[in-house]
């Protein structure tokens, strides 16, 4: 099979370009579907790899096969939906999150990919390489190559330096809902210890009910006290606890413009993404996410 190789130069320049250009698209696709502005993208700028890497590598397989519309057509496809399952399967492997989810989906195979985007894909791909593309690599060529060249180590360097920033952020969003799960546990366990003392509380006065009433009123105090004490520490230590845990959830669900860990927007940009370590746990931060805001826009109204 003949391939389409481009110098390291100009695969970059369609690396940055499709990337943006599928940041474009996914931001449109998301307004259109929810209506609301959404960066939709994995990183903090307006890039999408996966479109970048797609595309370069659909143009580098499929670009000698262009006048050949069905084959063209049916490899865009193929090779685009083969992309998309290899990410998503990578992503959730590495950081043990389903980003998107196509199982409410006809003809899914494991949420990964569907029939119906893997020929909205395809489309996609002809009118891409038909289209667009003789566009995209006219803007390329007439570029300077020296200016063109200090622009792609710029945008390589802010893309590592982002792509870095993010990967911390995920990272950090997996530490807090360890934490989260940790201390909801904690919350849980410290109940029942409760439970425990007061219903033990509770026979022991009972088993002393045939003693002496001094003697009876002796320990029933004593006991009392014990009580009372085991269950101020351990109220005590609750407060702590659900202290940590609303300002944790807190953190992550910062309504200011930029929180301190970006977990708040990735939350908004994958309506769809969950931690399979932490069932529920991010659903559970969406819903606290979307309250705030509802309420932010109601006292600006």
């Amino acid at each position: 099979m003949q391939l389409h190789l481009f110098p390291i130069y100009q695969l970059l320049w369609l690396f940055f370009i499709y990337a943006f250009l599928g940041w474009c698209t996914e931001v449109a696709y998301a307004a259109l579907d929810t209506g609301k502005l959404v960066n939709r993208g994995f990183l903090n700028g307006p890039l999408c790899p996966i479109y970048g890497c797609g595309m370069a590598a659909v143009l580098t397989l499929l670009l000698p096969l262009q006048d050949n519309l069905l084959i063209l057509f049916a490899g865009g496809m193929l090779l685009t939906t083969l992309i998309e399952l290899v990410g998503g399967w990578a992503l959730k492997t590495l950081f043990h999150t389903t980003w998107w989810d196509y199982s409410d989906k006809p003809f899914n195979l494991g949420g990964y990919i569907c029939l119906e985007f893997s020929i909205l894909w395809g489309i996609g791909a002809t009118i891409m390489v038909r289209v667009v593309h003789p566009v995209v690599m006219k803007l390329v060529l007439a570029i300077p190559h020296k200016i063109g060249l200090a622009m792609l180590g710029s945008m390589t360097a802010l893309f590592v330096v982002d792509l870095l920033a993010t990967l911390r952020v995920v990272a950090g969003l997996e530490r807090d809902l360890s934490e989260l799960d940790r201390i909801a546990e904690a919350l849980r366990k410290g109940s029942d210890r409760l439970t425990e003392k007061v219903g033990g509380a509770a026979l022991q006065a009972d088993e002393k009910l045939d003693e002496s009433k001094e003697t009876l009123e002796a320990g029933k105090l004593a006991l009392e006290i014990q009580v009372d004490t085991a269950k101020d520490e351990l109220l005590q230590r609750q407060a702590e606890l659900q202290a940590r845990y609303d300002m944790l959830r807190a953190e992550l669900t910062d309504t200011r413009l930029f929180s301190t860990r970006g977990a708040r927007r990735l939350l908004r940009a994958f309506p769809r993404m969950e931690n399979l370590r932490h069932t529920g746990r991010l659903s559970e931060l969406r819903e606290k996410l979307e309250k705030l805001e509802l309420g932010g826009r109601n006292k600006a109204a």
